[in-house]
């Protein structure tokens, strides 16, 4: 009889049969595009939002043409521009409806081809900001609806600010808010931005203040909570050889602590393997508690949560990075401890501000009563044994 492996993914996108559904965020927001308002969705690594969004992207309403990409990629203002102009024209291109829609607004810029492989041209000098205007435009002529789902979307705004600068890093901004607010592209036109990391804490950085994208309906993805993660196991385990008892599935999320599809995964995954090499098909709370303990000696699952602090806020970082320790090496720490840390790394204002926009914001951190704790005991315990305290 051969092993069936659990129906899990950790490489890359959910998709098909592979996808647990999420239905209330998903319909949240359609609700917010189908009221033709733009959409920040947020929410920590690892959770699902891409998965989500790609089910969405792939299963839109009748009357709107989606397209999806990660566009983490790109580093100024002209890539953004184009890849834009891309999705847009392979958005309605799926449909159909390219050739009549688009060719006319592309030929002035003497188009050589239009293709899966992007718009091919005669010359370099076409200004995508400007040729995305005029499809826009178009769109709103031709009755077409679309949605493009950006994902990492913070991620480029960091990379035109740290190539180009806060100038054009902010004209971007003010161009995606005339978007957003302009009636001539209201009905025909919606951004779905995702991040793992605040759009906030990177607009914030280049310019000191968030008005550029506070009129952004923001949507939020948290953990499953424990009856969405048992019957998410219940996905994964479904026509498995593995076998897992009711007792046994509380005792594995209360391993986990904070109920993260992906970390659910790769503790099933790694079970499923070790069961497999012995050719056992019931697991056990021992197997858990061994599998845990290899789990957080593979840093490669882990390693981006302590990167993309240094990435993002190098001038934070010694203070962050301080807090996570004491925080790991604790199970908790105060607010008084916090306050300590903070004028020992000459950080005297906002000290708790920092601690609240940033780790708490994004996943890594919450607060109850005054103390602070990790959300996830698997990544608590991983940073407890990379950042060890002396």
């Amino acid at each position: 009889m051969s092993w069936i492996k659990p129906n899990t993914i950790t490489g890359s996108v959910a998709e098909g049969d592979k996808y647990f559904r999420r239905d209330e965020i998903e319909s949240r927001i359609w609700d917010e595009i189908l009221n033709h308002n733009h959409v920040l969705f947020l929410a920590s690594r690892r959770v699902g939002k891409t998965s989500i969004v790609k089910y969405m992207s792939d299963n839109p309403p009748g009357s709107w043409y989606c397209k999806y990409e990660n566009i983490q990629s790109d580093r100024s203002v002209q890539d953004f521009y184009k890849r834009l102009c891309r999705m847009t024209n392979e958005s309605v291109s799926l449909q159909g409806k390219l050739e009549k829609l688009v060719a006319t607004i592309l030929s002035k810029y003497k188009i050589v081809s239009l293709g899966p492989d992007g718009i091919g041209l005669e010359h370099q000098e076409v200004n995508y900001r400007d040729l995305f205007f005029e499809i826009l435009k178009h769109l709103k002529k031709e009755k077409q609806k679309v949605v493009l789902f950006l994902d990492e979307f913070p991620d480029v705004i960091h990379n035109i600010y740290n190539d180009h600068g806060a100038i054009q890093a902010e004209q971007l901004l003010s161009d995606m808010r005339t978007f957003r607010q302009s009636s001539d592209f209201k009905d025909v036109f919606v951004m779905v931005l995702l991040g793992s990391v605040g759009l906030n804490h990177i607009v914030i950085k280049i310019s000191g203040r968030t008005d550029k994208v506070n009129d952004l309906h923001k949507e939020y993805l948290s953990a499953l909570s424990l009856e969405q993660a048992l019957n998410f196991l219940e996905h994964l385990l479904n026509g498995a050889t593995m076998v897992v008892d009711n007792e046994t599935r509380i005792y594995l999320l209360n391993k986990i602590g904070h109920f993260i599809p992906y970390y659910i995964q790769l503790l099933i995954e790694d079970c499923d393997q070790e069961l497999r090499a012995f050719k056992r098909k019931e697991l056990n709370s021992a197997d858990i508690d061994a599998i845990y303990k290899l789990l957080i000696a593979k840093n490669e699952h882990f390693v981006d949560w302590e990167n993309r602090l240094s990435r993002y806020f190098p001038d934070k970082y010694e203070y962050l990075m301080a807090v996570l320790s004491t925080c790991a090496g604790q199970k908790q720490i105060e607010l008084k401890e916090l306050y300590n840390i903070a004028i020992g790394k000459k950080i005297k204002n906002d000290w708790k501000a920092i601690i609240d926009d940033v780790l708490v914001a994004d996943g890594y951190l919450y607060e109850e009563n005054g103390n602070y704790a990790f959300n996830s005991p698997l990544l608590r315990d991983w940073w407890k044994a990379r950042f060890p305290l002396f």
